[in-house]
């Protein structure tokens, strides 16, 4: 669940400390989990190195500020007559049919619950589903990938790719950028109970033409993985800088006999064999309003990737990367193969000069009996909250 402070009107220009979340359990509230994260005025969480401005006063519930909390924390109704032992009932906020929260001011008790373990230091992720391990030098570079109950052998990944290419002056001068160019560097840490967030900056440096400031910001939550990322276009560049292409991949280890369904296959999966053969699949144009695509290892760990962008960036061409190669080395990476190499590639600046776009990857074990197209639209939806304000 993620509310924005617009939604909080009571809550609205309190203090963050004053507020809490709580649920009803054993006859009282009691608190669960949740954080606050205060925005940037590029709809990032905010930090000071970042450059970016803040929405709001700082410690403050305001602007765009972004409360969040796992819907499986949420209990039951509260009957009329119940109050927290200290402090006052500010919002009943509805997550499903008799399920809910309440927003608290004044409350003391907090959870000691902590759905994301997250250390910058060594780069390890650990939650009560995953563990990611990534080099701490380089947020890009994935080292490891386990699933809980995962039927496979070693990684589930080789690593994630990501690149930036571009023809200098012409379309024939091309120059291309990775993971050992692109490297990000940590302007700004955060882990909560619910995510954690870093912040990334990395320089553009095309044929020694210093191109852009790409800002990313990677968060991890319980069961997913998400990578928001931010860059301003000069015109000078746009002009220099012909065909220019930016593609984000997740490359397989040995996960041959996995299904890839996207939205133009939803009923006609290709299957992982290491051989590229999949000459329809591969290339094949994406609609940027149904661009999911969702891998099913059949080893009890599925991947649902997703692409959003705003509504001024809808018409950037977009196209599906799919490499199915046990012999052909793409570097970086820790296995030769490609087995499979899966993501997306945008192609040509936007006619706006900002480039934002955030690519998703949810974790799970199966598709659990949905068909693809409905599993998509399943996993990715946005939760509905119903806020119910509190008379005092």
């Amino acid at each position: 669940m993620q509310l924005s402070a617009t939604q909080l009107d009571s809550a609205n220009g309190l203090p963050l400390a004053e507020l809490s979340l709580m649920r009803v359990e054993n006859g009282r509230l009691t608190p669960v989990a949740f954080q606050f994260d205060e925005m940037s005025d590029h709809d990032m969480v905010w930090f000071d190195a970042s450059g970016f401005d803040r929405k709001g006063e700082v410690n403050v519930l305001d602007g765009e500020d972004r409360l969040l909390a796992m819907l499986t924390d949420a209990g039951p109704r509260r009957p009329d007559d119940m109050e927290p032992d200290q402090g006052e009932v500010l919002a009943d906020l509805e997550v499903a049919n008799d399920c809910h929260f309440y927003l608290v001011k004044g409350n003391p008790e907090r959870s000691e619950n902590y759905y994301v373990s997250h250390d910058t230091n060594t780069g390890q992720t650990r939650t009560a589903l995953y563990q990611l391990d990534v080099d701490p030098e380089n947020e890009l570079n994935w080292r490891y990938l386990s699933y809980r109950n995962y039927q496979g052998e070693g990684s589930i990944i080789d690593t994630l790719k990501m690149r930036m290419s571009a023809g200098v002056l012409s379309r024939f001068t091309r120059m291309t950028l990775d993971n050992h160019n692109l490297r990000p560097q940590l302007v700004g840490h955060r882990v909560g109970p619910i995510r954690s967030v870093m912040h990334l900056r990395t320089r553009v440096v095309l044929a020694g033409i210093p191109v852009m400031t790409i800002q990313v910001q990677a968060m991890r939550y319980a069961a997913q993985y998400e990578a928001h990322t931010y860059a301003k276009v000069p015109e000078l560049y746009r002009a220099t800088l012909k065909e220019p292409e930016v593609s984000v991949t997740v490359d397989g280890n040995n996960q041959l006999g996995a299904k890839v369904y996207t939205h133009n296959f939803a009923d006609a999966p290709v299957t992982v064999n290491g051989v590229d053969d999949d000459l329809n699949f591969a290339g094949q144009p994406i609609s940027m309003a149904e661009n999911w695509i969702l891998f099913d290892s059949d080893k009890a760990f599925t991947l649902l990737t997703e692409l959003t962008v705003p509504e001024e960036l809808m018409s950037v061409p977009l196209r599906l990367i799919y490499q199915d190669d046990s012999q052909l080395a793409v570097d970086p990476e820790q296995f030769t193969g490609q087995v499979p190499n899966l993501g997306y590639m945008l192609k040509g600046w936007p006619e706006q000069r900002e480039l934002r776009f955030t690519v998703s990857m949810y974790f799970d074990s199966s598709m659990r009996g949905f068909q693809a197209d409905e599993y998509a639209n399943q996993r990715s939806r946005d939760v509905a909250v119903k806020v119910l304000e509190q008379e005092g």
